[in-house]
C-alpha cells in the first residue's frame, strides 16, 4: 500500500510542480514586481524552492503520517567506505562528461537556467548553487528514498528500479530528448547503488555534482564574466 502511496505521490507531486513553473500569470507577478532583468534570477529562485516544498515537505509528510522509518527509505549513513568510493567516481565521470557537453550550442540554449545578461557575482553563485543542493536533496528524497524502498518493499528491486526509471525518465522529457535518454542509465545506476549501499546519498551528492558542474561549464563556455566583488 505505501508503494501506490509514494507513486501517486511523485506523480501528483510532479503535475503540480510542472503547471506552477510554467504557469506564465507567475512569471508576469515576478516581471511586475522584480523588473524583467531581475526577474530572470527570482523566476528561477522560486521554481526551485518550490520543487524543495513539492518534493521535500510531501513525502515527509507522508513518511511521518505512514510512521516509515527513515532508516527503511536511505536516509541513514549505513555503508559509507562503499558509498564513498562510488561517489568519487561517479563525481569524476560526471563532471568529465559536463566539461564536453557544456560546449555544445543545444545545452547553452538551455543553461545556465539563470539568463542573466548580468555578470555572475559570488553572491549569484552561491544563490544558485545553494538552490540546486536543495532541490537535488528534495528531489532524491522523493526519487531515491521514499519511492524507490517502498516500491522495492512490496515489489522487489527489479519492478522496483523500472518504475522508478520510467518516471524519472518521464518527468525529463521537458528538458528535450538527450536528458530524457541520459536519465535511462542515470537512473538504472543510482537506484542500483541506493539499493545496493541503503542510502540515497550516492544518488544525491553525484545528482548535486552534475547540477553545480553542469551550470559551471555552461557559465564558461558561455563566456560569461564572473565578478569577484559581489
Amino acid at each position: 500500500m505505501q508503494a501506490a502511496y509514494s507513486i501517486s505521490a511523485v506523480t501528483i507531486g510532479f503535475i503540480i510542480y510542472h503547471f506552477a513553473i510554467s504557469d506564465n500569470r507567475l512569471e508576469r507577478y515576478f516581471i511586475k514586481r522584480d523588473g524583467a532583468e531581475k526577474a530572470k534570477v527570482s523566476w528561477v529562485i522560486f521554481q526551485r524552492l518550490t520543487g524543495v516544498v513539492i518534493f521535500g515537505i510531501i513525502p515527509f509528510i507522508l513518511i511521518v503520517v505512514q510512521n516509515v522509518d527513515f532508516e527503511r527509505i536511505g536516509l541513514t549513513f549505513q555503508n559509507k567506505e562503499s558509498a564513498i568510493t562510488w561517489i568519487f567516481g561517479l563525481i569524476l565521470l560526471s563532471v568529465a562528461i559536463n566539461s564536453f557537453v557544456a560546449k555544445k550550442p543545444d545545452h547553452q540554449d538551455m543553461y545556465p537556467q539563470i539568463r542573466t545578461p548580468q555578470p555572475w557575482g559570488k553572491s549569484l553563485l552561491f544563490v544558485s548553487a545553494l538552490t540546486l543542493f536543495l532541490y537535488t536533496l528534495a528531489y532524491e528524497i522523493m526519487f531515491r528514498g521514499y519511492l524507490l524502498f517502498t516500491c522495492r518493499d512490496e515489489m522487489g528491486p527489479v519492478l522496483a528500479i523500472t518504475i522508478n526509471t520510467s518516471i524519472y525518465t518521464l518527468v525529463h522529457i521537458p528538458k528535450g530528448w538527450k536528458e530524457t535518454i541520459g536519465a535511462i542509465p542515470m537512473g538504472i545506476i543510482l537506484c542500483w547503488l541506493t539499493l545496493k549501499t541503503g542510502n540515497i546519498w550516492i544518488a544525491v551528492v553525484v545528482h548535486v555534482a552534475v547540477a553545480w558542474s553542469s551550470e559551471w561549464f555552461s557559465i564558461y563556455y558561455g563566456k560569461k564574466k564572473l565578478e569577484i566583488g559581489n
